[in-house]
């Protein structure tokens, strides 16, 4: 008997249909307090999302005049502090896009130039 609930007991863990998460269907009070609590937390980081945002559009302003046009430099305040989302929403809270305030995209960088035809360069 033991070895029956044992072997019954591994069939149960191995098989492929028993042991797969399966997704619960989200509740209608679930999808009710998403749509609820995306706007309201809204309200409170879509004004320190614009401040910041304004504030890095003039820092990085500044930095590309200091730096004599240089783009790089302004673009390195720009992307962290005007880029990423200004609302909260439902996708965000369920998980389905990333939060990510600061933006999130790498800076591009430029690609190298090539070589000449008749010149041999060594590149790692």
């Amino acid at each position: 008997m033991r070895r029956l609930v044992i072997g019954l007991s591994l069939l149960a863990f191995l098989s492929p249909g028993m042991s797969l998460a399966q997704q619960a269907e989200p509740s209608m009070g679930a999808e009710f307090a998403k749509g609820v609590a995306a706007p309201v937390l809204s309200l409170v980081y879509f004004p320190v999302k614009l401040a910041g945002g304004i504030a890095g559009g003039l820092l990085g302003g500044i930095s590309g005049w200091a730096t004599g046009g240089n783009e790089r430099a302004a673009e390195s305040i720009w992307r962290p502090t005007v880029g990423g989302p200004y609302f909260i929403t439902p996708e965000i809270l369920d998980g389905e896009r990333p939060f990510l305030p600061f933006g999130g995209e790498p800076t591009a960088q430029p690609a190298p130039a090539p070589a000449p035809s008749g010149s041999m360069s060594y590149q790692p």
